[in-house]
């Protein structure tokens, strides 16, 4: 799977799972906890879409905080090793 398809699925699941309302100006450099795009109890399916997008697990005892500031971030720590 391309960058960009990655980008773009991790965006799509993101704007659909989103209860906010600035979720239509969703980009790679929003800050999906700090602007509430994403809840912490949405993490964990994200999650869960994420190693679906890798096709392996992702040790969740490894990941930082700051791995979901943006889609940005999450590419670079998710799947620059697997792309």
């Amino acid at each position: 799977m391309q960058e960009q398809e990655i980008r773009a699925r991790l965006r799509d699941w993101i704007v659909k799972h989103s209860k906010a309302p600035g979720k239509a100006n969703f980009s790679d450099d929003t800050k999906i906890l700090e602007e509430g795009i994403l809840s912490s109890l949405d993490i964990v399916e994200f999650v869960l879409f994420i190693e679906s997008l890798r096709g392996e697990d992702i040790d969740t005892d490894d990941i930082e905080p700051a791995v979901f500031t943006s889609i940005n971030t999450l590419y670079t720590a998710f799947f620059t090793q697997v792309a």
